[in-house]
């Protein structure tokens, strides 16, 4: 059971990572709206920033689909330990950031909360089953 759960979880977790990685790449500008970020200072830096950290989002949507499928159970478990470590920072951070309260903003807090409860959720099958 917590096999299937946490590769789905995993799965779903790398495309939407992909996907949202892809329009920062292609759109910065449209990311950078919808999180509130200021561009009066220096856009073309900001803009930059936004790319290369969606390179990096790229590489963990490849590795987060590499996981899910090559990993044994015991990996997976730790991989849904680590997720909910990140997810929950990301949301930390996001909540503490400096700016207004935008949809992106909001979306992406949405977002990381609903990985931690079905993280949560997966793990808690694997307790239920020993």
């Amino acid at each position: 059971m917590l096999d299937r759960q946490m590769k789905l979880l995993l799965r779903v977790g790398a495309a939407a990572a992909a996907f949202f990685s892809i329009l920062t790449i292609a759109s910065p500008a449209t990311v950078a709206n919808a999180f509130a970020l200021p561009l009066d200072i220096d856009p073309a830096v900001t803009l930059w920033l936004l790319r290369a950290s969606s390179g990096a989002l790229l590489a963990l949507a490849g590795f987060m689909a590499l996981a899910a499928a090559f990993l044994p159970e015991r990996a997976l478990r730790q991989a849904g330990a680590i997720l909910i470590f990140l997810a929950a920072f990301a949301a930390l951070l996001l909540v503490l950031a400096p700016t207004s309260w935008r949809w992106g903003r909001v979306g992406a807090i949405a977002l990381s909360l609903a990985f931690i409860l079905f993280a949560l959720k997966a793990l808690r099958a694997r307790m239920r089953r020993r």
